[in-house]
């Protein structure tokens, strides 16, 4: 563990105020620290000349802020060391989320008794993410420290095999020495072929220039000794299989270990990040830990986790699953660190937002378009789950107006996930079991003779069951590694010897430890056919293409282009994905279901043997580290780097969850779910300062005594036997009928995360409107409109905008009003968000507008810096928040009762998922 964390901030309010970034923390020189309290800029200070952060500690002397804040988050501006480029670096930016009561006291001024700094040697800072899956741990790394001035390099071997793609007719004589301009001069006017090239240029894993690293695959076996754990590659005992099932339960007894699911995790986690460490030789433990999980965790599962492995890094993150930290992996390898050349690569076959392509409309609408994107279905199968996601992966020229036309562009890459799911209990292990089975019946051995649950004696025949699984895993291996499933022979051996064939299985049969080891069997040879391991298969693929077809369809609903938007590239990924047979049984499979249902089945299948596990961590790295160091298009020296040909690539992950990926329907009666879902697939969440969204039902509903959410990641006719339950909470009943007799109603809030709340709500819920309102008494008639009829709802009389100034354009005023006229106010209060820059709020009239300056716009305020509400009560009150307003709340259901209209009680609803034994072959009942 470091002795000290990387940085220190303190100071009060009115007087002195400094941070201290420890040697590496920020991999480059310093130019501006601006302190924020939420999102709100508390103290700015610019330093002349920057200060070097890389090579020393940095102590600094900060602008005193003018109060204390109470949610920290320190920003460093700052530009990396380039020392063989002939142009300064791009101004980089890193965040710093402090917890208030780590602001320290300012130090006193006097030196050190012997005059002397004391030496000090600061962590460099590691980004890491874990991906613990049921068979199979690995990590990825990003190392800040390897910040270099290559960062363009391209791929050699990628631009040696798209030279050779070139057509002959197109190679003119002689050879040039630059193999990017090379692909430019001999492939103009020719789309196909070029974007053919660029993608063997971008076909290889570009590690170095990312600066990433990775751990080689190991078994996620563990053997617990002692109360202390570690992975069976590592040490000796008795392995424990399959323990990442126990995520759905911390609380529970993890079968063969003697420690609660959270204890147990706790430890894995730890001693992962030891093996992390010495593998990679990193110099100081990770500062920013990204941990992947499944789809359908839900988010209470995850919290639970998070909670205990908070210690183990300055900041643990559980953001990003599986099937998108797959997709990651995809997005760096279509993208590599060149922007111009990356960026067209891509846009070669990307679609235009009508949903065209260039071979498609090569004059129409996709030359003129600014931002181009391609749908990408991840299907990432692993050992016991499968994760299924619809990514549109969307570049976007944002190149700032200010800088005209000018040779550099800025473009910003903006994944968003559109519809995603997945199976908690499909994977490998499921026809490893099959194939387990199997082999069990052919032997005759006794289905008691590997049951371990609940037998007090259980050594041996836990050593029968791992030597049985041992060879069912090989069967599997060799029988689907190619395209067909074939035979695989299975002889059975004493311990330490080998079969006479080195083609066929061993099963070694433990050796006999005094009546307790079961007989050997009498046929100590057997064949799995091809037959029956296609006929083990077939189910698994099946359910795949089922899962992945139903995700792909909703998604691609969301898009609303029609038949214009198609599937066009689908991601294999996950260890499960080795085997041939199923990749090829998963393509066909999917292929059909796409025909079936009336989508374009021509897409390109995408799949890297070398990276199909690793490239899970890797991916996730990528979008949480790489685009911290992504350079800010408010930089203002951005324009001058643009106007000189400079390009920009940006990594915008904070769009990955802006829509909703499910449908989500309340079991509204014991006999089914509501037709009418309360929150629909591709329903646009409200964006928060943080990466936070959220988004409340439009409906309100009975109150009942349990109340389930089920997650849909399909349509709720495709429902098939999968658990959809996904968010419950309960009441006596005696609570509930007194509640609705008195008119309390239910609503209920989701965030990005897909973490739903319980709204029990007596009347319309009011927000808790605090503050003094702004000046609108120049407003002609103010802003609200009363109430036409009695027990009607008034109305905003004026369309509201919000205008931004833009450097080198002016104001934008060519923009969707935030509030448009005749909008009903509820009695709780109308709430919108805006962005957080420099802006000005207007009205303009519904009918003929006065005359004058401001013939179109009136001028209401300057909305303050940082504040990103705006709130407007029904007596015409305007207010502006720096964070969003909460509402009215009672602390207890039965409060609502004597509460007066619009007092909410809200609660997080907690998820229905749970451990099930019977889906877990390592319980010992299989």
């Amino acid at each position: 563990m470091r002795s000290e964390p990387p940085l220190e901030l303190y100071g009060r309010a009115g007087a002195t105020a400094g941070l201290v970034l420890r040697r590496g923390t920020v991999p480059g020189r310093i130019e501006r620290v601006d302190v924020l309290d939420g999102s709100a800029v508390v103290s700015t200070t610019t330093l002349t000349p920057p200060v070097d952060g890389a090579s020393q500690d940095a102590v600094l002397d900060l602008t005193p802020w003018r109060r204390t804040p109470a949610h920290p988050l320190v920003v460093v501006l700052f530009r990396r060391h380039q020392p063989a480029s002939r142009r300064p670096a791009p101004l980089a930016r890193s965040s710093f989320r402090l917890h208030p009561g780590k602001i320290g006291v300012p130090p006193m001024s006097q030196a050190t008794p012997d005059g002397a700094t004391a030496p000090v040697e600061g962590p460099d800072l590691i980004s890491a993410s874990f991906d613990f899956g049921t068979s199979r741990a690995v990590c990825g790394v990003f190392d800040r420290r390897r910040v270099s001035d290559d960062d363009a390099a391209l791929p050699s071997v990628g631009t040696e095999r798209a030279r050779r793609l070139l057509p002959p007719q197109l190679i003119p004589v002689g050879d040039s020495s630059d193999p990017a301009q090379e692909i430019e001069d001999r492939t103009i006017g020719v789309p196909l072929v070029r974007a053919a090239a660029w993608r063997e240029v971008f076909g290889c894993a570009p590690l170095d220039v990312h600066h990433l690293s990775h751990t080689r695959p190991r078994s996620s076996d563990l053997v617990v000794s002692g109360g202390t754990v570690d992975f069976a590659s590592d040490a000796t005992g008795e392995r424990i299989r399959g323990v990442k099932r126990a995520l759905a339960d911390l609380d529970m007894e993890v079968a063969g270990t003697g420690l609660r699911g959270r204890d147990l995790f706790r430890q894995v986690y730890a001693r992962f990040a030891q093996l992390v460490a010495s593998e990679l030789e990193l110099p100081h433990a990770i500062n920013t830990l990204s941990v992947t999980f499944p789809a359908k965790l839900p988010p209470d599962k995850r919290d639970d986790l998070l909670a205990e492995l908070r210690p183990l890094a300055g900041k643990v993150e559980m953001n990003i699953d599986e099937a998108v930290a797959a997709a990651g992996f995809s997005m760096m390898k279509r993208f590599g660190m060149d922007p111009l050349l990356g960026v067209e690569a891509f846009t070669l076959q990307a679609r235009c937002p009508e949903g065209g392509r260039a071979w498609e409309d090569p004059d129409g609408s996709w030359g003129e378009a600014h931002a181009w994107h391609e749908n990408l279905l991840v299907v990432d199968l692993g050992g016991g789950t499968t994760d299924v996601a619809l990514v549109k992966v969307a570049v976007v020229d944002a190149t700032p107006a200010g800088a005209g036309r000018s040779p550099g562009r800025f473009y910003q890459l903006q994944p968003q996930v559109l519809a995603s799911g997945g199976r908690l209990n499909l994977g490998g292990d499921q026809i490893t079991a099959e194939v387990f089975k199997l082999l069990r019946e052919k032997l005759e051995i006794r289905p008691g003779d590997t049951r371990f649950k609940g037998v007090e004696k259980s050594t041996a025949r836990r050593q029968l069951f791992n030597a049985l699984w041992e060879a069912a895993e090989q069967v599997k291996t060799l029988g689907l590694a190619s395209a067909a499933p074939a035979a695989v022979r299975v002889v059975v051996t004493d311990p330490g010897s080998a079969p006479g064939d080195s083609r066929a299985v061993p099963l070694v049969w433990p050796a006999p430890d005094g009546g307790t080891t079961a007989a050997k069997p009498t046929a100590t040879e057997v064949t799995v056919t091809a037959g029956e391991l296609a006929e083990r298969v077939r189910g698994p693929i099946a359910q795949i293409a089922w899962l992945a077809g139903g995700i792909a369809r909703g998604g691609l609903d969301t898009l609303g282009n029609g038949s214009l938007e198609a599937v066009d590239r689908v991601l294999l990924s996950g260890g499960s994905m080795q085997a041939a047979t199923l990749r090829r049984g998963i393509e066909d499979a999917l292929r059909q279901r796409f025909k079936d249902d009336g989508i374009a089945a021509t897409f390109e299948v995408e799949f890297d043997p070398e990276f199909t596990k690793t490239g899970t961590a890797l991916g996730a790295v990528y979008l949480d580290a790489v685009a911290d160091l992504s350079p800010s298009p408010d930089d203002p020296n951005i324009i001058s780097e643009l106007q000189r040909g400079t390009s920009f690539l940006d990594v915008d992950a904070s769009r990955l969850h802006v829509n909703l990926a499910a449908d989500f329907h309340l079991r509204e009666s014991t006999s089914g779910l509501g037709d009418v879902p309360v929150f629909r697939r591709g329903q646009r969440l409200v964006l928060e300062p943080g990466g936070r969204a959220y988004a409340t039902s439009p409906d309100t509903y009975l109150v009942r005594a349990t109340l389930d959410i089920h997650r849909f990641d399909v349509s709720k006719g495709d429902l098939g036997d999968s658990k959809t339950g996904w968010a419950s909470s309960s009441m006596l009943q005696d609570e509930a009928d007194e509640l609705g007799a008195s008119g309390v109603t239910v609503r209920f809030e989701i965030d990005q995360d897909e973490r739903i709340t319980l709204l029990l709500c007596q009347s319309e819920p009011s927000l808790l409107l605090e503050g003094q309102g702004v000046d609108t008494g120049h407003v002609p008639e103010g802003l609200v409109v009363p109430p036409v009829e009695e027990g009607g709802l008034p109305t905003v009389r004026y369309a509201l905008y919000d205008n931004v100034y833009q450097v080198g354009v002016g104001v934008q005023r060519d923009r969707e009003p935030l509030v448009h006229a005749g909008t009903p106010i509820p009695p709780g209060g109308l709430l919108r968000v805006f962005g957080a820059r420099r802006t000005t709020l207007y009205w303009k009239p519904d009918g003929p507008a006065p005359e004058g300056p401001h013939r179109e716009f009136g001028t209401i305020t300057d909305v303050p810096r940082g504040h990103i509400y705006l709130s407007l009560d029904t007596a015409g009150r305007l207010r502006f928040h720096t964070e969003r307003p909460a509402w009215r709340t009672v602390a207890r259901p039965l409060d609502l009762l004597t509460a007066e209209p619009g007092h909410v009680y809200q609660e997080v609803m907690q998820s229905g998922v749970a451990y099930d034994e019977s889906k877990d072959p390592f319980s010992g009942t299989l």
